[in-house]
This record gives structure tokens, C-alpha cells and sequence, in this order.
């Protein structure tokens, strides 16, 4: 009876996620069987960068603007170019108004690329063709627009507030600009009637960054934002100010992202899922970012080698730990709060998100910052159920983990960060797979 009694209790023990060995099935043998508890960090974590072919920007309620070269990510230049929508506006024939100035205000989203310490300038150029969505009502951060890069609107100077998103930046523009657009209003011209006649008259802006600047910085585009305000007054008893606001489409507008890798140790990256670059082709580093497209891939080709550390082997806790290469990160290289971890099949096509082991909370990897030596510094998953699920499959059952940045930031910012893999040699901790598993010997 004892025996009967161990034999169900072991076999109830390894009803989930197991390898076995086949020839101990016999019932018998089980009594004579050892547990074992063992914990390796030495499984193999294969991390490669992938590089998406472009990414639909249209519409996004953060921009970024500027541009940045160093030996870290190359030559980055953002622009941003959006179509303004005309107000509806009347006025009393028996009343006289003024123009008094036209403006452009901009508010900081407060994320940002580079020195900060710098001051920035973006010029400002009118389009000299309508901005047009694709077949499936997008634009991407590949798309070309053009404009009149010879007769710029007007340009304006600042300097970044990172990490402030209620910092207000207004720009008094020409007022030959703003008169212009205000005596068609006043004489009720076509071009204002409606936004058709006024998207040929004027096709919008394209905001360019000065090549010489060392930052890309984040911008909000909302009705608060990018928008051009007109400012009059009446001519009454009491003199009324009044203002007219021209709005960036909320749908008409996109980011641009131009790069440049010579130099890096991606500087071979291409686009497409296939064309994965190993980190040993890398310099042993792995790349993130946003709106550039990068993203890694991470695979684990030796997981079935537990399997033979017993007759049956069970993993009991994973946990997954990415440690960001020591001097790409701080500063000018702000590292992203939160990572998003998908499950994808062999061929590289995204499946699921990574959940906790409950199943209802997205793990957006815990971040520990080692402030002090930089050394310490990581984000970690838990993959227990990953491994659970995975341990013992081959072929197209087999899958592996995307790493990318969530869609607030992949799609909106350049928000990146650099990962070491097991063999860098930058930082004293290195990539690592932590695996408690139990096996049973006959």
C-alpha cells in the first residue's frame, strides 16, 4: 500500500510540464527513485536584433524632433510634418478687427535622445504636396512629403525640458503670415470656406530639425499642441481680444526617421524578419528602440539539455534577467521604465504577450538600477510558464520571445536600450537564464 501510495503521488507530481524518459514508466522502479532539486544559470540565451521594415507613425499623440550622431546609435534625424485644419469663424460686418500676431505653440512630452543642454532649432517649411494616407489609412516613418526647402516659413530656437511635459513653448511666427491668412477671413476668401479649399491653398508644415543639433526631443500633438493661434481684437467700445486657432489634423500628421549605422556594430542590420542579427555579430550587444524599428529576438537552443539531467525533469521558477551594457544607458540615454515580452513561433510571427503566472497581468520586466557602479543594472521576467511549456518541444512547436518596447513607446519615441549577452565582457553580470528545476532519478 505505501508503495501504491508513493507511486500516485509521483506520477500526480510530474503531470505537468515534463520530460521523461520513456523506459521508466514502469511502476515498480518508482520506489526506488530519488528527487532532486537543482538550480543552473548556465542555459544558453541567444539574443539577436531585428529590425522592422517601417512603422505606421500617423496620428501618434507624441512626436519627436531633432537630430543626433554618435558612435551609440548612429545618425538619427526626426522630423515632423502635419496638415493644419481651418477654424470656422464670422464676423459682424458692422465691426472693425485688427490683427494683432500669430503664434505656434508647442508642448514637451518630456521624453527625449542626447544633450539636453544644447540649444535646439527647427525651421519650419510650407508642403508643396497634400499629405495623403496609404490604402490602409496610414503613413509611415518611411514616408516622403514633399516641401519647399529653399523658402522656410519661419524657425524658432529653444532649449529641451526633459522629463517636464507641462513646459509650454510659444513662438511668435512672421506677421506677414498672419495678416495674409487674416484678411482671407475677414473678406470670407474660398480658400477658408472649408478645409478642401484650404488644404490646396496651404498644404501644411514640415518641421525640420538643424542638422547641427545634438538632441531629438519629444513633443505632444493634441489640440494644446502644434497649434497656430491667430490673435485680433475688435474695435468696439470695449476693445474684445479674440483669437483663432488652427489645428494639426489629428489624423493628417507623421513622424519621419531617417538613420544612419556606419560605424556601430549594427551597421550590417537589415530589415526583415529573416535577417536577424546574432549578438556575436554585434560586438556582443543586442539593440532596442523605438520608431527606428529595432526590437530583439531571444531564443534558448540548448532548454531540451535538461532533459537529460534525469529520468523526469520539471522546471519549478525561471526567471529571465537582461542587463543594459554599462555607458549606453543614464543621461543622455534615458532607459525605458517598462519592456513589453511576446512569444512568437519559429517563424518570428508574434503569438502572445508573457503574463505573470496567474495569467492576468502583462510582466513589463521589473527594472533594478544600480546607480552607484552601473553594474548591477536589469530587467527581469518570469518565465516559468514559458519554460514549463517549451521544455521538450522541437521543430515548429518550438517558440521564442520577442523583446520590444510597449506601443506607447515603440510607435511615439526613441526610447532604446543596448543589452549585453552572455559573453560581454563590458559588464561584471551578464545575461542570464536562472532555472530551479527537480528531477527524478531511477
Amino acid at each position: 500500500m505505501k508503495s501504491l501510495i508513493t507511486l500516485l503521488f509521483i506520477l500526480i507530481f510530474f503531470s505537468f510540464f515534463a520530460c521523461q524518459n520513456d523506459a521508466s514508466l514502469v511502476g515498480g522502479k518508482w520506489v526506488e527513485s530519488s528527487f532532486r532539486n537543482v538550480q543552473t544559470d548556465t542555459c544558453t540565451v541567444l539574443l539577436s536584433t531585428v529590425l522592422s521594415d517601417s512603422l505606421a507613425t500617423s496620428g501618434d499623440t507624441v512626436c519627436q524632433i531633432g537630430h543626433r550622431k554618435d558612435a551609440l546609435w548612429g545618425e538619427i534625424t526626426a522630423s515632423f510634418y502635419a496638415e493644419y485644419e481651418v477654424p470656422s469663424v464670422s464676423f459682424d460686418e458692422s465691426i472693425d478687427y485688427l490683427f494683432d500676431s500669430i503664434t505656434i505653440r508647442l508642448y514637451s512630452s518630456g521624453d527625449y535622445l542626447g544633450d539636453t543642454l544644447v540649444t535646439q532649432r527647427i525651421s519650419m517649411y510650407p508642403l508643396t504636396e497634400n499629405i495623403q494616407l496609404d490604402d490602409a489609412n496610414y503613413l509611415y516613418s518611411t514616408s516622403n512629403i514633399a516641401y519647399d526647402s529653399q523658402n522656410p516659413l519661419s524657425s524658432f530656437s529653444f532649449t529641451p525640458t526633459p522629463g517636464r511635459r507641462s513646459k509650454e513653448l510659444e513662438v511668435r511666427l512672421p506677421d506677414e503670415w498672419g495678416k495674409e491668412w487674416f484678411n482671407l477671413l475677414l473678406e470670407d476668401n474660398r480658400v477658408m470656406e472649408s478645409q478642401t479649399f484650404f488644404q490646396n491653398y496651404f498644404k501644411g508644415i514640415a518641421f525640420i530639425p538643424d542638422m547641427n543639433a545634438a538632441c531629438v526631443n519629444g513633443f505632444q500633438v493634441n489640440d494644446s499642441s502644434f497649434c497656430i493661434t491667430l490673435y485680433y481684437h475688435s474695435l468696439t467700445e470695449v476693445i474684445t481680444e479674440k483669437e483663432l486657432v488652427f489645428n494639426a489634423s489629428t489624423t493628417l500628421t507623421f513622424n519621419k526617421i531617417e538613420y544612419d549605422r556606419n560605424g556601430t556594430p549594427i551597421e550590417d542590420l537589415q530589415s526583415g524578419d529573416d535577417n536577424a542579427l546574432s549578438t556575436s555579430l554585434s560586438n556582443h550587444q543586442a539593440y532596442m528602440q523605438g520608431m527606428t524599428g529595432m526590437y530583439i529576438s531571444i531564443d534558448f537552443p540548448h532548454l531540451n539539455n535538461l532533459c537529460m539531467e534525469g529520468d523526469l525533469v520539471t522546471i519549478e521558477s525561471a526567471t529571465l534577467q537582461l542587463y543594459p551594457v554599462k555607458g549606453t544607458y543614464g543621461g543622455m540615454y534615458p532607459l525605458p521604465q517598462t519592456l513589453s515580452l511576446y512569444t512568437a513561433n519559429k517563424d518570428n510571427v508574434t503569438q502572445g504577450v508573457i503574463t505573470d503566472l496567474t495569467g492576468n497581468s502583462v510582466q513589463t520586466g521589473n527594472l533594478v538600477v544600480d546607480e552607484v557602479t552601473y553594474e548591477k543594472t536589469y530587467y527581469s521576467f518570469d518565465l516559468t510558464s514559458f519554460l514549463q511549456t517549451n521544455l521538450g518541444t522541437t521543430g515548429y512547436n518550438r517558440q521564442k520571445l520577442q523583446l520590444i518596447l510597449p506601443d506607447n513607446l515603440f510607435f511615439t519615441t526613441l526610447q532604446g536600450v543596448i543589452f549585453g549577452d552572455g559573453d560581454n565582457t563590458t559588464n561584471r553580470e551578464t545575461t542570464k537564464l536562472i532555472i530551479l528545476y527537480k528531477t527524478y532519478q531511477k
